[in-house]
């Protein structure tokens, strides 16, 4: 299953050409017209004794060798490159776009890059791709300050350090580029020239990053605890978030009269006839007609089922009437209902989730009975409802005990979006089924 997952995540990490500025609220100048923060480069933190050593440093409260395994590991290290590569340069060509490394529209989600602000330190340079700054905010104010011994988590953020160990912050500094928002995304156009599909799932995501922190002692006393329920579960309210805050738009969902395809679910036309496929899906009972691709609220949706069926009774309602009269009407209703929904209600359950055994088995319960007796699932739902069962299973250890080997095989179904056979899904989803009973 890990291998698979590190497959998953190199496939689509990285390669989008969204057009997302990045934390515009810490590298944008404050109303009070104070310049933004200038972006120090990534050599500012490179050295043996800050972040650079090769091994993580015994007795020291950080690992210290996290430069060295964003260089070494992490396909963020290389995003520039892919701007300039033949895939990259092919892509440009077919959009129209003289030089994809020159062009904001790439820069902005392929390295750390602000077109609002060239305000750059002697060390930037715009091919390291997306670097530390990228996520941890411009860093000419807090560099220095975050070393002093009397140092702290609060201070380091006065100064303007991204506030990232808040799981609601990082999955939108992650989201700004994983999935994009209102102003800007990755459209069918961008999709039609060869961009990779979008996902993005917090938990998972963030385990294979590679991660270079450990939630130890230390980490817990001044940042919290992490909780990979938690994550999965605040990642997808900011998931759903994003969706409805689009779909809400004025200017995301159409191009004159015609809808921006980049929303709907690509298999909803995009199959092969000769391979069958339509006898294999039941497509909801419409063929052919464009079905809006909403994963993360239809999750959201079946946790709900467990930790407050009432609002998922109502959330039910809400989502379907957008897939029913989004195509004619644009659903205004329905999207405004289920937006103040998300906001006032799912943020603060989500916040605050147990993690006890208990839920643990309720919610993996119903993700996994849900999984079971879907008959033909999308690729998107079937991804994300693995990998939500699995950041469930990592929060239980009687979980992960008893159920590592169903895991492993679901996600052997999901290799490929292209070839996906909903069958083999649900046919391993049922797997945990037996395994419970036994």
């Amino acid at each position: 299953m890990i291998q698979f997952l590190k497959q998953l995540y190199n496939k689509i990490l990285l390669l989008s050409l969204s057009p997302i500025v990045i934390l515009p609220n810490i590298l944008a100048a404050d109303p009070q017209g104070t310049p933004a923060a200038k972006f120090v480069g990534v050599g500012s933190c490179s050295a043996s004794n800050c972040h650079g050593s090769v091994k993580p440093l015994k007795g020291s409260e950080v690992l210290q060798n996290e430069y060295y395994t964003w260089l070494k590991h992490d396909k963020h290290a290389r995003a520039y490159q892919s701007l300039v590569n033949k895939e990259g340069q092919r892509m440009a060509n077919l959009l129209g776009i003289a030089d994809a490394s020159k062009e904001p529209l790439c820069l902005e989600c392929h390295a750390t890059y602000d077109r609002h602000t060239q305000s750059h330190g002697e060390r930037y340079q715009i091919e390291d791709g997306v670097s530390c700054e990228s996520c941890h905010g411009a860093a000419e104010r807090w560099l220095s300050a975050h070393t002093a011994a009397d140092a702290t988590h609060n201070t380091n953020l006065k100064n303007g350090l991204a506030h990232i160990a808040a799981l609601p912050e990082r999955a939108r500094v992650c989201l700004s580029c994983h999935q994009g928002d209102q102003d800007a995304w990755v459209s069918h156009d961008l999709y039609g020239a060869g961009h990779p599909r979008l996902t993005f799932e917090l938990d998972t995501f963030g385990a294979l990053e590679p991660r270079h922190w450990v939630v130890d002692q230390d980490y817990i006393e001044r940042k919290g605890s992490y909780v990979p329920l938690r994550a999965w579960l605040v990642g997808q309210v900011v998931h759903a978030q994003g969706a409805l805050g689009v779909l809400n738009s004025p200017e995301r969902p159409k191009k004159g009269g015609f809808p921006e395809l980049s929303l709907f679910d690509c298999y909803s036309c995009h199959h092969s006839l000769t391979e069958k496929q339509w006898q294999r899906r039941s497509y909801g009972g419409k063929p052919g007609r464009l079905k809006l691709n909403l994963p993360s609220l239809l999750m959201l949706q079946q946790a709900f089922e467990v930790l407050d069926p009432t609002l998922a009774s109502s959330m039910k309602q809400h989502i379907k009437a957008i897939h029913d009269t989004y195509q004619s009407d644009g659903a205004p209703t329905a999207l405004a209902a289920l937006t103040t929904l998300v906001n006032e209600r799912l943020v603060a359950v989500a916040a605050q989730v147990p993690s006890d055994d208990a839920t643990c088995a309720a919610l993996f319960k119903r993700l996994t009975s849900y999984a079971a007796s879907s008959r033909s699932p999308t690729y998107e739902v079937a991804e994300q409802l693995a990998m939500g069962i699995q950041a469930i299973v990592a929060t239980s250890a009687p979980l992960r005990t008893r159920y590592k080997r169903d895991l492993d095989r679901l996600f052997t179904t999901l290799k490929s979006a292209e070839s996906f056979d909903p069958e083999p899904f649900t046919r391993a989803a049922q797997g945990f089924l037996s395994t419970r009973s036994s």
